[in-house]
């Protein structure tokens, strides 16, 4: 494999000091943040080529067994030579200059990087975007290195289960960026294979639910995967309803899923322009802050401040309501119950809630609207086919134009529907769907409303909050999904029962980001730090 050669001949030759001229600053990877990073940049301690050296190492040492990554940009070096003279003339073009950025590999890069975009599926090999997408260029502009394309989810089915006992089908996680078939295990693509969580002890359990404990989570599963594992300081994800959220949360990091419409979509593959987002991956809230400045489009905020410039946060200045752990959790369908591991997640967050009741502004136990109120059955169907299509007819050049040729590319190439990962029925489901315009935009109504002024700003005003928070591990992502409105999560522990990271979540009300940022900032400086995962080869300290 290309990446794979150019990994070893980049290694090679920073073993042999064909690039490196001096000693320079150790720091390990799973542990750096970019605004550490960026402080040893200045100094002189550190290049942006030597940076690049060393999470290229880390992907050749670890990507054989994690699976994070689909391809490494043979360009990396070179762009990070380019950004350390810029350093040397006096010109720094941001925080984030010369720092290597992971990106999901469903937003599309110009064959000048080196890398395909393929959202996974094979049918996108050797495709050309006739552009970069637009926060490509905004991540370029600002001076990040695109180090590598991020490994991404096929699509599972969320169930929420009514109280009559019907289930209302809603999209959770999505190989089309992503939309392929039901009930298939998250972290898996038919280019990259299964990704492996950096934490979890024991590979994916191919048997276990979606979102069992042993599963990386996704859509965004490389790019979560990636950064806990030190292939980046940073990553960039994207979500259609908790594609940010849950592999983040799986990989003890902070992540915010922004409002609807601030981040272009731009050449980013679409499930639904209604309800996708690209959002940032960090280990540190600065680091989430400055990645959150670049990706959004200013010309779609409510202010003229800098995201950085709403921390530190303090939870003196912060009223709480927080969302009971037992109503809150996910459906067994979803997650297979493990009694020890349900009840340490519950647990946990009943004792960060308690911390939080003597330490913020305000604190209430309050109640929200559940998802079974809202319909979002046929949406993301309706929406798929046309905005699919319109992708890949714009390309320059592709082995399919339409999803029904995507759907017969998959049925002649074996290698895209394994005995592991069989079928691709919502792909199918999607190509059969017609909705008028009028029961369309009738379905969608209904989600805004009751994700908006029924669910969550009914909520905050009717307690006078801030902020709701709840146990990553729930539906909320459905609501906040609905409403179009921003979420975050931050780390709270680890399973003993196998390892995974658990976290909490955050949601608001639109173009509240800072909100969320004075959350998570808060958070990190009241709560235990996180902790990195133990991965092959390292010895224990």
């Amino acid at each position: 494999m290309a990446s794979t050669l150019y990994l070893l001949l980049v290694t090679l030759g920073a073993r042999l000091g064909l690039f490196q001229e001096r000693p320079y600053h150790k720091f390990d990877p799973l542990l750096a943040t970019a605004s550490q990073l960026q402080n040893l940049l200045s100094s002189g301690k550190l290049t942006s080529v030597e940076l690049c050296q060393v999470y290229l190492d880390q992907i050749l040492k670890h990507e054989h067994y994690l699976k994070a990554v689909l391809a490494v940009a043979p360009t990396a070096v070179s762009q990070a030579a380019t950004l350390d003279k810029e350093r040397l003339q006096g010109r720094v073009r941001g925080p984030l200059h010369g720092i290597p950025i992971l990106i999901k590999d469903n937003i599309a890069t110009l064959p000048t990087l080196g890398m395909d975009t393929t959202a996974g599926s094979l049918a996108l090999k050797d495709s050309r975007p006739a552009h970069n997408a637009e926060i490509i260029n905004r991540m370029v502009s600002a001076g990040l290195i695109i180090l590598a394309k991020a490994q991404l989810s096929v699509c599972i089915t969320y169930y929420v289960r009514k109280s009559n006992g019907k289930q209302l089908i809603a999209f959770y996680l999505q190989e089309f960026a992503n939309f392929k078939g039901s009930n298939l295990m998250a972290g898996w693509s038919a280019v990259g294979g299964q990704t492996q969580s950096a934490y979890t002890s024991g590979d994916v359990n191919l048997e276990d639910s979606p979102l069992g404990h042993s599963s990386p989570s996704g859509s965004s599963t490389g790019s979560a995967v990636g950064v806990s594992a030190g292939y980046s300081p940073i990553a960039v994800g994207t979500d259609s309803c908790g594609s940010l959220i849950t592999p983040s949360t799986r990989a003890a990091l902070f992540t915010i899923r922004p409002t609807m419409g601030i981040v272009s979509q731009e050449g980013i593959i679409p499930v639904s322009k209604l309800f996708d987002t690209a959002g940032p991956m960090a280990k540190s809230v600065v680091d989430l802050a400055n990645l959150l400045d670049v990706l959004v489009d200013p010309s779609k905020k409510q202010t003229s401040n800098t995201y950085a410039e709403a921390l530190p946060g303090k939870w003196s200045e912060l009223r709480v309501g927080v969302l009971d752990p037992d109503e809150w959790f996910f459906d067994k369908d979803l997650q297979k119950p493990v009694p020890t591991a349900s009840e340490q997640i519950k647990r946990e967050t009943r004792k960060a809630y308690q911390k939080l009741k003597k330490i913020a502004k305000e604190y209430h136990e309050i109640s929200i609207v559940t998802p079974d109120k809202l319909i979002l059955d046929n949406e993301h169907n309706a929406d798929f086919k046309e905005h699919i299509n319109e992708y890949l007819g714009d390309l320059e050049w592709s082995k399919v134009r339409t999803l029904d040729e995507l759907i017969k590319f998959n049925k002649e190439n074996p290698a895209e529907l394994p005995n592991d990962y069989p079928n691709q029925d919502m792909l199918i489901t999607a190509a059969k769907t017609h909705m008028p315009l009028e029961h369309h935009d009738k379905l969608l109504a209904h989600a805004r409303l009751v994700g908006r002024e029924i669910g969550i700003d009914a909520a905050l005003k009717k307690w006078n909050i801030d902020v709701i928070i709840a146990p990553a591990d729930s539906a909320y992502n459905l609501l906040v999904s609905a409403a179009g409105y921003p979420s975050a999560t931050m780390p709270l522990s680890y399973l003993k029962f196998n390892g995974r990271p658990i976290g909490l979540a955050a949601f608001t009300t639109k173009h509240r980001e800072d909100t969320l940022l004075k959350v998570l900032s808060a958070w990190e400086a009241t709560f235990p730090a996180r902790r990195p995962p133990f991965l092959q080869g390292q010895r224990r300290k």
